[in-house]
């Protein structure tokens, strides 16, 4: 007879620090490379203004924009990811799929809010760079699984 444990991992579970730690090396590596990314289209004279579609018109992307909106939307995927690992490898399939599509998606927002073509391209880039480095993180956890 196979009993399969179904309570939730613990914070400490081995389970929950292989995410932490796949999430949080993702999470850097996507800052650093969307940072770069904001530097090169600095260095290239994009204006990074955008047009958001709730919020103010005009509002301008700067360094620490970069980080927060690279950081805070992966952490609360950490969390789901958390969650999801806990449960069954098939949910953390399921939030690798939603997960690159909501990459995708969102790179929407900057391709009809950007004011030039530089600012369009990098911020779209940018948010498929923080889905990609995600999903690569989430994999890892699935495979593990």
């Amino acid at each position: 007879m196979d009993i399969a444990s179904t309570t939730p991992a613990s914070p400490t579970s081995p389970r929950t620090r292989a995410v932490v730690r796949a999430t949080t090396v993702g999470a850097l590596a996507a800052t650093v490379v969307n940072l770069m990314l904001w530097w090169v289209g600095r260095a290239a004279d994009a204006s990074f203004v955008v047009d958001p579609a709730l919020g103010d018109p005009n509002l301008e992307v700067g360094v620490v924009k970069v980080i927060l909106t690279t950081l805070v939307p992966f952490a609360a995927g950490a969390a789901l990811l958390a969650l999801a690992a806990s449960r069954s490898p098939r949910w953390v399939t399921v939030l690798v799929v939603v997960a690159g599509v909501v990459a995708v998606v969102s790179a929407g927002g900057p391709l009809d809010g950007g004011h030039d073509t530089a600012t369009r391209v990098l911020l779209a880039t940018m948010h498929v760079t923080t889905g990609a480095a995600f999903v690569v993180a989430a994999t890892r956890i699935r495979s593990r699984a």
